[in-house]
């Protein structure tokens, strides 16, 4: 057996089934999740179901802030999934199978541009990231890794049924294998992709007001010694954008990683940031993120936000003494009417 007949056959079949199985148990590992969770628990069932649909087209609160990068992501998912579902060549090979299924197809040309539509954006996405400053330094590489896979399917299927390059030798008679060997790929990322939320460490003051914002308890914090650690549970997050539209530095972001080692949610919760906390400068007790007493500092020159609440009242009262001295001692005596004075 050839590697065409094996990618083809056995592989083809292995695939689908671990994908098939996949996703499946993150169905179930998330509706696990969401139950075992203790925070809201008059959720509404419709946000879990909405999920779902997040999954492939990321409909979320975000898109308020960037509505034309927005718009180009789902035309981009959209393309992503009508092109491989309905594809006449695809639903050929459905038919030709032992479950003989059918249904309608794309006109050819349609399904063409559409195809061309999800390479020009996968390298629009590509490009941003590269050029962009701000973009590359938050960009991982499975970040552009995830780009090339999700696009390579296409750009070897628009080959393939277009002949573009049968000149050369070895494309032209293995492209057929390429392109099902790099849909098999795509396939096997998809089960192990997080749509998750991210923390810039250059903008993240540790408020913590995506923790408040966040209704299934996805993202935790917890002051350990001299550090406030953020926590994030993968299958606990609906992906409904809170965290995003709440953070009032633009620290929060939501992010597709390819994440294997998350697939089983062995540990509950895994840390995504942490943060140094501020010592008051007259008891010594850590109080809030250094992060977020520079931020302030900036704005307030004032020497009371290096202190505690406890201390500041204490700092206040000192004030108000220095300004109007109480007497030294304070008597309470009656008039001859009876009445105090």
């Amino acid at each position: 057996m050839d590697l065409g007949s094996f990618a083809e056959g056995p592989l083809l079949w292995i695939v689908s089934s671990l994908f098939v199985i996949g996703i499946l148990a993150r169905v179930a590992f998330f509706f696990s999740s969401i139950l075992k969770t203790n925070k809201n628990k008059h959720f509404r069932w419709r946000h879990i179901v909405a999920t779902f649909g997040r999954s492939f087209v990321p409909l979320h609160s975000v898109v308020t802030k960037k509505p034309m990068y927005a718009a180009l992501c789902y035309i981009f998912h959209i393309c992503l999934i009508v092109v491989p579902v309905w594809l006449s060549g695809h639903i050929l090979l459905w038919e030709e199978s032992r479950f003989g299924w059918n249904w309608a197809a794309l006109p050819d040309a349609l399904a063409d541009w559409m195809t061309l539509l999800v390479l020009f954006l996968a390298a629009y996405f590509l490009i941003r990231r590269i050029i962009g400053a701000d973009l590359r330094l938050n960009t991982s590489r499975s970040d552009y890794l995830l780009i090339i896979i999700t696009a390579l399917p296409f750009m070897t299927g628009y080959f393939l049924t277009h002949g573009n390059l049968e000149p050369i030798p070895f494309l032209g008679d293995n492209m057929r294998t390429i392109h099902v060997l790099s849909g098999e790929a795509m396939l096997i990322v998809a089960v192990f992709l997080f749509y998750r939320t991210q923390l810039s460490r250059e903008k993240c003051t540790g408020c913590a007001a995506c923790e408040l914002s966040c209704p299934t308890g996805t993202l935790e914090s917890t002051d350990k010694g001299k550090l406030r650690i953020f926590t994030y549970s993968y299958y606990q997050c609906i992906c409904c954008g809170a965290c995003v539209t709440t953070c009032p530095e633009e620290a929060a972001e939501l992010r597709h990683e390819i994440g294997p080692g998350r697939f089983f949610p062995i540990v509950p919760k895994q840390e995504i940031r942490s943060v140094e906390l501020k010592a008051c400068e007259r008891c010594g007790a850590l109080f809030t993120p250094v992060p977020q007493i520079e931020k302030i500092g900036q704005l307030i020159t004032d020497d009371f936000i290096r202190f505690c609440p406890r201390c500041k009242q204490h700092k206040y009262a000192e004030g108000f003494r220095h300004l109007a001295p109480w007497p030294k001692k304070l008597t309470i005596g009656r008039n001859m009417s009876g009445e105090s004075q």
